[in-house]
């Protein structure tokens, strides 16, 4: 079937369909034939709907047959479509529709983090030493998938899939060891003195977040959303410089809760953000280190 028949079809369809005169209650429908396939037009109350269906023959009775290639709904003179396997994937040019959902998981993200004695807590906290400003994470997101509940949309569910990394720094003549089964400060003395203490690690995550956005423009939205993220850590190590040598690995593995869940909030405008986020519950194993827990803020590129 070719291209220029379908759109005949499709002008000839729209000029006739006034023509009946005033709209009825039940959508009005058209069929246009095509070569021996057709094209049917549904016209319902704010909203057009069109179907393909190709001439096919049957391999076992070989009887004709007619099978739906394509759907299409305009709304608002705006087509929808099925989400495809591609549109979750990073770095894939996706073409922006006026209206459309625009999913905010995080593509880029770079911010400090900080050791909390309490949940929803900001200031430092009594059992970590740390230097805030020598602290951070980087990450990025490679997998979004998402569900939106309009077709005219302000509200969104987003899952997305990020690797990344996230260093503390320990201030003072501090390091973080293992010692009698469980992770310690080790306060220098004056045979034994740290600087640059370090306790760093790399992650998955996983956010689920709850979406609110507004269009502003074609290229232009603001945005907020919420929701749990879960975290899963691996490659946990403690580092020191031990007396001004090189930086030494002084435990591995660090009694770590391999598993975390925070509290994630994003919000922007356009493709850039801010986000914030807090652990709900300990970073260490019970009673195998302080109970202390990660929080985290930055900014991010969102593609």
């Amino acid at each position: 079937m070719k291209a220029k028949n379908i759109l005949a079809g499709l002008l000839v369809a729209s000029i006739c369909l006034p023509a009946f005169g005033q709209e009825p209650e039940m959508p009005q429908r058209a069929t246009v034939e095509a070569r021996g396939d057709s094209v049917i037009i549904r016209k319902g109350q704010g909203n057009l709907r069109i179907r393909i269906y190709e001439e096919q023959v049957n391999n076992e009775d070989e009887t004709p047959q007619e099978v739906e290639i394509y759907e299409g709904i305009y709304l608002e003179k705006e087509e929808s479509r099925p989400n495809a396997f591609l549109d979750a994937l990073p770095f894939i040019p996706q073409k922006k529709r006026k209206n459309s959902y625009e999913p905010h998981n995080s593509g880029l993200y770079i911010g400090f983090t900080r050791m909390t004695d309490q949940f929803l807590g900001f200031g430092g906290s009594k059992h970590f030493p740390q230097d805030l400003s020598q602290s951070w994470e980087f990450g990025f997101n490679f997998l979004s998938v998402y569900h939106n509940f309009k077709k005219n949309p302000h509200w969104g569910f987003n899952i997305g899939t990020s690797w990344g990394y996230r260093s503390f720094n320990i201030d003072g003549n501090v390091a973080l060891v293992k010692e009698n089964g469980r992770s310690a400060f080790s306060v220098g003395d004056e045979n034994t003195r740290y600087s640059h203490s370090r306790l760093r690690h790399f992650f998955f995550r996983i956010p689920i977040t709850l979406e609110w956005q507004q269009r502003l423009s074609r290229h232009r939205l603001i945005f907020f959303n919420f929701g749990p993220e879960f975290e899963i850590r691996h490659g946990v190590k403690s580092f020191s410089h031990i007396n001004g040598s090189k930086k030494k690995r002084v435990g591995k593995g660090m009694y770590v809760n391999p598993v975390g869940v925070s509290l994630l909030a994003q919000a922007g405008y356009g493709n850039l953000g801010f986000y914030l986020r807090y652990n709900t519950y300990s970073f260490f194993q019970k009673d195998k280190g302080p109970d202390v827990m990660p929080c985290s803020f930055g900014i991010a590129w969102y593609w």
